[in-house]
């Protein structure tokens, strides 16, 4: 048994370069495989820890680049709410002067709907100038209101094509006294009474008369009562009927068309809103005689409300108390009854349909905006809706930027409730909408500043994230065309001493055959 092998010193020296050309065949592949020449601390360990410090480094500023390039979505859907709702606003702007045009276009023939149906009493109210206001009814001059305290005369026409400018009241003292007549109160029972009229508070708070005739134990009225607009009737004759509850809700600085019938032999006390009744009641009578004076604006010679009870009387009211704050035109009084088709026909006849219209196809333009901003979030964050946004810009996250969002709800923009009855209300509007376009813009310009802050931070960040990667790469990469080369070297080094291996062995082996002799 051969318990060593014995190899010549030249095939010893052989075999250990090839070993050696091995183990460097296998760190080119190495390098080759994974692009790097340190791959591990053995390789080059100062590489190896400043290239890890950087790659770190790197991280730290892509977690930052996550929340940056969040952001930036975030502010761009932003930017496209802001565009949507721009638009939207100059469509409303677009179809509300289309709405002014038309409005400055039409006229009232409202005067010659009252005049048609022969009133007792017609005041246009259109000459607070005056001491008496004129009456145009078949009483004439004989039935002339007289105007109290000061009535004036109002700014602006209450509907366009009103043809005329509305009276006044105060609020404080200011009213008209109408007189005693058979026509209206002295010679009754009357079967029959319509009462209309146009009026624009500028408060709806407390108890306001508008028109009020009789007194204490028979009287018909409209007053305003505490947001509400209410219509009553109350007579002690032939067993009477009321006081009466018919009331619908109103707005300040709204122009109405109100009236009320009592429409004895049917049965029926009627109140109307803009050509639409709002109420009604079963009557068993008619108004009797009600001898009191009447008054427009306030109190004139007593009233009763529909709170004072239905038994006795009603407490005494001073002249003058429970004035009407705001503005009234057209009022007209008639012993006959004005149809619910004609009351239509009445409303109609002013322009206030025609400022209905408009403002509702204005308003819904408008109402797209609040669902524009609902649509307008990013991951659970609204700018739209009054959120802000703060974004960290360093790795350190010791600086940061706080983008403040803005509320661009109609409700907040001023929108929710606009009115194109007179030309003021209309200009009014369409200021408002003017209004919004610009804090939309300015919103914007203030938007696209901390857009482009976050954009360059983004920029800036990735930039740095390259350089410390690329810092990293220079210390650890390999250069694949020299790896290649060391391959290329050290497959033919590994080629040649395989062949040097197997002539040293050729040559031993000669020398053997030598010394056995062939054999």
């Amino acid at each position: 048994m051969v318990d060593n092998i014995v190899i010549g010193n030249s095939v010893r020296n052989i075999i250990n370069s090839i070993g050696q050309a091995q183990r460097n065949a296998d760190d080119v592949s190495s390098r080759l495989a994974s692009g790097r020449r340190v791959n591990s601390p053995t390789d080059q360990p100062t590489n190896f820890f400043t290239a890890q410090g950087l790659n770190q480094t790197a991280n730290n500023y892509n977690r930052i680049l996550d929340g940056l390039s969040q952001t930036i979505r975030t502010v761009e859907g932003a930017f496209a709410g802001i565009e949507a709702i721009e638009n939207m606003l100059e469509l409303a702007e677009t179809k509300a002067l289309e709405v002014q045009r038309s409005l400055e276009q039409t006229s009232s023939a409202l005067p010659d709907a009252i005049l048609a149906n022969d009133p007792i009493g017609y005041f246009r109210l259109d000459d607070a100038a005056e001491a008496n206001a004129a009456n145009l009814g078949s009483l004439g001059e004989g039935g002339n209101g007289v105007n109290q305290n000061g009535v004036t005369q109002g700014e602006e026409i209450l509907f366009y094509g009103a043809g005329g400018l509305p009276a006044r009241f105060n609020g404080v003292d200011q009213y008209i006294a109408v007189p005693n007549d058979d026509s209206i109160n002295e010679g009754g029972p009357f079967p029959e009474r319509t009462v209309e009229l146009i009026f624009n508070a500028d408060s709806t708070d407390g108890r306001q008369v508008l028109w009020e005739e009789g007194g204490t134990i028979n009287s018909l009225n409209i007053y305003i009562d505490d947001g509400l607009l209410r219509v009553n009737g109350r007579t002690v004759r032939a067993g009477g009927y009321g006081p009466l509850d018919i009331s619908i809700p109103i707005k300040a600085g709204v122009s109405y068309h109100v009236a009320f019938t009592q429409d004895g032999p049917n049965g029926q006390f009627t109140g109307y809103l803009n050509g639409e009744a709002f109420g009604s009641e079963a009557i068993g009578s008619f108004i009797g005689n009600h001898p009191n004076e009447n008054g427009i604006g306030a109190v004139n010679n007593n009233v009763y409300f529909h709170d004072d009870g239905p038994v006795g009387n009603a407490p005494g009211r001073g002249n003058g108390t429970f004035p009407f704050n705001g503005q009234m035109s057209d009022l007209a009084i008639y012993n006959s009854i004005i149809t619910p088709e004609e009351m239509r026909e009445r409303y109609e006849a002013t322009s206030l349909p025609l400022a209905e219209q408009g403002r509702q196809e204005v308003q819904a333009v408008l109402q797209q905006l609040d669902d524009i901003v609902s649509d307008t979030q990013y991951r659970g964050t609204n700018l739209l809706k009054d959120e802000n946004l703060k974004v960290d810009l360093t790795k350190e996250r010791n600086s940061s930027l706080e983008i403040e969002g803005t509320d661009f709800s109609i409700e907040t923009l001023r929108l929710e409730d606009l009115n194109f009855q007179k030309p003021s209300q209309v200009a009014d509007s369409i200021k408002r909408i003017r209004e919004a376009i610009d804090q939309v813009r300015e919103y914007g310009r203030t938007l696209a500043v901390d857009l482009n802050i976050v954009k360059i931070r983004d920029n800036f960040t990735r930039e740095s994230i390259n350089t410390f990667k690329s810092g990293a790469d220079d210390l650890t990469l390999a250069d694949l065309n020299e790896e290649g080369a060391k391959q290329l070297t050290t497959s033919t080094r590994l080629n040649l001493s395989t062949t040097a291996l197997s002539l040293a062995s050729q040559s031993q082996a000669s020398i053997l055959t030598i010394f056995t002799g062939g054999s």
